[in-house]
């Protein structure tokens, strides 16, 4: 008889560890099924000892052993990967079986008895610059002519790899660029391949004896090859990669953890990398793969349209669609060309105010405002954080005037404003309301690629899917944008525009009220420079990233109750000094959400006496290492 500790794969088990006892002798890598809160669950096996060896852990155990209830693999991930997931969770204050719950796929876990391992008795690497990490900032076309030197030197040195990327549409998308003469090498995994085939793809990726280009979201991460030499992170600087539920990983430091214990080589590239890389590079914690680009160049032919100048008489309207905008799609229809225009709300106004007392439109069970949208040819309010829906035939809530004026531009109105001025022209519109799955935004956007004189009327989920130059492309206002108090929403903008401009072939229109923002000469100037300095000046001025890691404690319920749990949290904490504020939008489905925000000092993270702590907050509050956001 033999007692095992194992690692549960599941969320909601603030356990690091669980024992079990088995007949069977297991290695530790093993996976089991265990039966835990009466729920069969896998579990990764950590250590295997005798009973005999194990009588003081049984006598002293809380509970009972119970028996595992079934060995469904012996060998499934590579030490390095098990390594990897451990080191994961005490940066990101969670337990390894939450980490390894996210990083593992589904179709695996449930298929383990068709998978194939070959797992080598010891990993090596051939690689004489091991563990070296390396940044690439340039356009899009030269990062992929060094991508493709890479995958050559790897292939001759008979190593592998990995090619990571935050989204499926990239990762189909960067395949197809990268798989020429090599297609039979080459393989991509992602949440949307199906089960039978995501199988198939896992026992040939694990058993082909030749080196391999592996093409994959955060998935290809627990794939058993132990001959990868290169980690290639490209879009470095996307949102996407950080996880917006729990247990909140950021698969960029994931993979530069991973790549240290793989002893392979660690790229990132984007066009424009993010400001902490760039501050990392400068202080030479990464190495320049070559020299980094800080003057974006495009082809296209910019213009800045100043909404300012277009000012009704009675001031109670405004101008959507600028002058210079109906020309561009004339010329477009004229020339047999294709327009995406951009905007970034979806709904007719984001945004309505009572004309009399000022006061705000919000939902019901949140303190979000609500979106002003047309529904079977009536305006209806819906709140974007929870969905609710009532009519917009109302009065104001706080003096009874009837005088609601809708604010802002959504991509309904900007669609009635087209029809308006070009009644017979094809619009497709791509957002999340209309196209609500993956395939539905992309054949929209295939159908108005193939359609000539047409029109894509799009949101920030369309860009994704846009693969190849477009003629011409308008935004027609990210104005809301500079709203948000947020530290990383500048360079959200920039990167915004910088790859909507990189999309465009002919002209680049951009609308806007706020003519004399910085970012908006920075991005169409593409001095990524300037823009670099002035951001770090101010993370410097106010401790945020690269100078600080910030860690958000959240928790969301009754407001009385959440007030005083933050305020012992704070208790807790008080050492690290945490300053407690209610949310951006404090109330979501009718739960008040407060935050609590540690700033630790550059390169003390992890802090082995605040990673204590932590692990001793109960699990209703939720912990955010490295957050996107700190509303």
């Amino acid at each position: 008889m033999y007692v095992i500790d194992v690692i549960p794969i599941a969320k909601g088990i603030t356990r690091e560890t669980l024992s079990y006892f088995t007949s069977k002798e297991i290695v530790p890598g093993g996976i089991v099924t265990v039966l835990i809160r009466n729920k069969k669950i896998r579990a990764l096996v950590v250590s295997a000892t005798s009973v005999a060896d194990s009588k003081t852990k049984i006598k002293s155990s809380e509970y009972a052993l119970r028996k595992i209830e079934n060995l469904e693999k012996q060998e499934l991930l590579l030490p390095s990967f098990i390594a990897a997931t451990t080191e994961a969770a005490r940066y990101f204050a969670t337990t390894t079986g939450v980490v390894l719950h996210a990083l593992l796929p589904k179709a695996i876990l449930e298929s383990l008895p068709k998978t194939t391992v070959i797992i080598p008795a010891k990993e090596t690497t051939q690689h004489t610059d091991h563990s070296l990490k390396y940044v690439i900032q340039t356009e899009e076309e030269e990062r992929f002519s060094h991508y493709k030197s890479l995958i050559r030197e790897e292939f001759a040195k008979k190593s592998s790899v990995l090619f990571i990327l935050p989204t499926i549409e990239e990762t189909e998308r960067t395949a197809k660029l990268l798989e020429k003469g090599i297609e039979k090498y080459t393989f991509t995994m992602h949440g949307d391949v199906p089960r039978k085939d995501f199988l198939s793809r896992w026992n040939m990726i694990t058993s082909t004896e030749h080196s391999i280009l592996i093409v994959a979201t955060g998935l290809g991460f627990c794939l058993p090859r132990s001959d990868i030499g290169t980690i290639i992170v490209d879009r470095e600087a996307s949102r996407t990669y950080k996880m917006s539920m729990r247990p909140f990983l950021d698969l960029r430091t994931f993979a530069e953890i991973w790549s240290k214990h793989m002893q392979a080589r660690l790229l990132f590239g984007d066009n424009f990398l993010r400001v902490e890389t760039l501050w990392r590079h400068s202080n030479d914690e990464l190495i320049e793969l070559s020299p980094l680009k800080y003057r974006s160049l495009s082809e296209a032919q910019q213009r800045i349209i100043d909404m300012r100048r277009y000012k009704s008489v009675n001031g109670t309207t405004f101008t959507v669609v600028s002058d210079e905008l109906k020309e561009l799609i004339r010329q477009t229809r004229e020339k047999n060309e294709r327009l995406f225009i951009f905007t970034v709300r979806r709904g007719l106004s984001p945004l309505t105010l009572c004309g009399d007392c000022g006061s705000v439109a919000y939902c019901e069970y949140c303190t979000s405002p609500v979106v002003v949208r047309t529904a079977f040819e009536v305006n209806v309010f819906v709140c974007n954080k929870c969905g609710a829906k009532r009519s917009a035939e109302e009065r104001c809530k706080v003096c009874t005037s009837w005088k609601l004026v809708p604010l802002g531009i959504g991509i309904e109105l900007v669609e009635r404003e087209l029809k308006l001025y070009f009644p017979d022209l094809e619009i497709f519109v791509v957002d999340k309301d209309r196209t609500p799955t993956r395939k539905r935004r992309s054949d929209t956007v295939s159908k108005f690629l193939i359609t000539p004189s047409s029109i894509l009327l799009g949101t920030e989920v369309c860009v994704s899917h846009i693969h190849g130059k477009i003629d011409n492309i308008a935004i027609i206002s990210i104005d809301s944008l500079f709203s948000i108090p947020d530290f990383r929403i500048h360079e959200k903008i920039l990167n915004l525009l910088l790859a909507l401009r990189s999309l465009t072939s002919g002209t680049f229109l951009l609308q806007t009220r706020n003519i004399g923002e910085q970012v908006l000469e920075y991005a169409t100037k593409g001095n990524l420079l300037d823009f670099y300095r002035r951001e770090i000046a101010e993370r410097k001025q106010f401790s945020f990233p690269p100078y600080s890691t910030l860690i958000k404690i959240s928790r969301s319920g009754v407001r009385e109750v959440i007030e005083k749990e933050m305020a012992k949290l704070s208790d807790h904490l008080n050492v690290y000094s945490p300053h407690v504020f209610p949310a951006f939008v404090a109330m979501i489905k009718g739960r008040y959400i407060m935050h609590a925000l540690i700033k630790v000092p550059h390169g003390e993270w992890v802090d082995e006496k605040l990673l204590e702590k932590l692990t001793q907050v109960p699990p209703q509050f939720s912990i955010n290492v490295d957050p996107e956001s700190i509303l």
